[in-house]
C-alpha cells in the first residue's frame, strides 16, 4: 500500500510538471486543463513541492518508479525558479530599451516609497502588502445601459481623507470579448495593488457577446463616466490610464486609447459630436494583446469572426479599423506591452509587431517578453513572474503620471 500511496504522489508530480513544462495545450483559454496549466506555470512551487514530497515517499516505499517521477515534477518546478534572475534582468534591459537609460530618475523620490513592492524578485511581500493595504471598495456602480444591459463598474479608492487630485486606471477584463467579468480570476487583489500606490481605479464592464464595435463603445462610455465624476472621486483628469488583461482587455484597452477623436468609433452612452477623451489617456498597459486581428487564423466561428461578424474576405473594413496597429501615429500614449512567449491563443508575435510599429513613430513603447508565459498571465500578485511584470507596471506608470514632479504632492 505504501509503495501505491507513493505512486501516485510520483504520478500526481509528473503530471504537474508535465502540464508546467509541456507546450501549451491546444484548448480554449477558459478550459479547466488550460486553467490548470497556467496555474503549474505560473505557480511552480506547486510542482517544486509535490515532486519533492514523492521523491521522499519514493524512498521511504523504496519505489524508484515513484522516486523518478518525483524528480520529473521536481525539475520542471525548479527549472522555472532558475529562470526568475535572468528574467528580472531582460525586463530591466526592456524598460531600459523603452523609456531610456535615466527614466527611474524621472519619478520622484516620495512615489517610489508607495509602491507595494520596492524589488522586482520579491515574492512573500507584495502578497503581505497588499492584503494590508487599506482601500475602500463600491461595488457594481451602473454607469450606462446601452440597448438595455446594463454595465456597472467597480472603484477602488485609497482610505483616509485627502483633497488632492489622484492618477487613474480603469482596468479592462478579458474574455475573448464574449466571457469574463470585472474582479474575476483575482484581478480584485491586483487592483488593490494599485490603489495601494495612491490610484484610483475603475474595474468596469463591456458588452460581451456583442458584435463590433459595441465593447469599444462601451469602454470609451467608462471613460467618459469618469471624466464626468472625476471631481466626486478625487480623480486627476490629466492622469488617466487604461490596463487591458488576458487579450480582448488588451485589445479594448489599446483601440481606447489610440482612437480618441475617431468619429467612426464613438461612445456608446452619448450621441453628441464632441470626443472629450481626446487627451484623457496618458498611459496604457495590455497583457496578451491581439494587435492586428488580420493574422488571425480565417476560421469560421473562432472568436474574432464572431466578434467581427465574418471572416476577413467578408469584413476587411471591420478586421483594419478593429486592429490596433492600423491606429499607430506620432502621439500615442506611451505603452507598456505584456506578453508570454508560450502564448498559443494569441502569439506575441502580435506585441512584437505593434511595438517596432509604435517605436517608428517615436512613441515610446515597453515590450516585457515573459519567459515560457502563457495567455492569462498576470492575473495576480502571486506567483513567479507575476509579481515582477506588476513591479514594472507600477513604475511605467509613475512614469507616466509623474515625470512632472510637480504633479507627485
Amino acid at each position: 500500500m505504501r509503495k501505491v500511496r507513493a505512486w501516485l504522489w510520483g504520478m500526481a508530480a509528473a503530471a504537474v510538471g508535465a502540464l508546467r513544462g509541456g507546450p501549451s495545450l491546444p484548448l480554449p483559454a477558459e478550459h479547466p486543463l488550460s486553467v490548470a496549466q497556467l496555474l503549474a506555470s505560473e505557480e511552480p512551487g506547486f510542482s517544486t513541492w509535490l515532486g519533492a514530497a514523492a521523491m521522499w515517499k519514493g524512498l521511504r516505499a523504496r519505489s524508484w518508479r515513484a522516486f523518478w517521477l518525483g524528480a520529473i515534477g521536481l525539475a520542471a518546478g525548479l527549472w522555472r525558479w532558475l529562470r526568475r534572475e535572468d528574467a528580472s534582468l531582460r525586463f530591466a534591459e526592456a524598460m531600459r530599451e523603452g523609456l531610456g537609460m535615466g527614466w527611474q530618475s524621472e519619478i520622484p523620490p516620495q512615489v517610489h516609497r508607495r509602491f507595494v513592492q520596492q524589488r522586482r524578485t520579491e515574492l512573500l511581500a507584495p502578497l503581505v502588502g497588499v492584503l494590508r493595504a487599506r482601500v475602500r471598495t463600491t461595488h457594481d456602480v451602473l454607469f450606462a445601459a446601452p440597448d438595455g444591459d446594463p454595465l456597472r463598474l467597480d472603484i477602488y479608492e485609497p482610505a483616509g481623507k485627502s483633497d488632492a487630485l489622484r492618477p487613474s486606471v480603469i482596468v479592462l477584463h478579458g474574455g475573448l470579448w464574449r466571457q469574463g467579468d470585472k474582479g474575476r480570476y483575482g484581478w480584485g487583489l491586483q487592483n488593490r495593488w494599485l490603489t495601494a500606490s495612491g490610484y484610483v481605479v475603475f474595474d468596469v464592464q463591456y458588452r460581451l457577446g456583442s458584435v463590433w464595435p459595441a465593447p469599444l463603445a462601451d469602454v470609451k462610455c467608462a471613460l467618459r463616466w469618469v471624466l464626468a465624476n472625476a471631481e466626486r472621486y478625487r480623480v486627476d483628469t490629466a492622469r488617466i490610464a487604461l490596463l487591458g488583461q488576458a487579450g480582448a482587455g488588451g485589445h479594448l484597452a489599446l483601440l481606447a486609447a489610440y482612437t480618441a477623436g475617431d468619429e467612426r468609433l464613438s461612445a456608446s452612452c452619448y450621441h453628441d459630436a464632441a470626443d472629450v477623451n481626446v487627451r484623457a489617456v496618458v498611459a496604457v498597459v495590455a497583457v496578451g494583446a491581439p494587435a492586428d486581428l488580420r493574422l488571425w487564423p480565417a476560421e469560421p466561428y473562432n472568436a474574432v469572426a464572431r466578434f467581427l461578424g465574418g471572416l476577413p474576405a467578408e469584413a476587411r473594413e471591420a478586421y483594419a479599423l478593429a486592429s490596433p496597429i492600423t491606429h499607430v501615429r506620432a502621439g500615442l500614449p506611451p505603452t507598456l506591452l505584456v506578453h508570454g512567449t508560450w502564448d498559443r491563443v494569441v502569439p506575441p508575435e502580435h506585441s512584437a509587431l505593434l511595438t517596432n510599429a509604435l517605436r517608428a513613430v517615436g512613441v515610446p513603447t515597453v515590450f516585457l517578453r515573459v519567459p515560457e508565459g502563457r495567455h492569462g498571465l498576470n492575473g495576480l500578485p502571486l506567483g513567479l513572474f507575476n509579481p515582477m511584470i506588476q513591479h514594472d507596471i507600477d513604475r511605467f506608470l509613475a512614469w507616466a503620471f509623474y515625470a512632472d514632479a510637480e504633479l507627485a504632492q
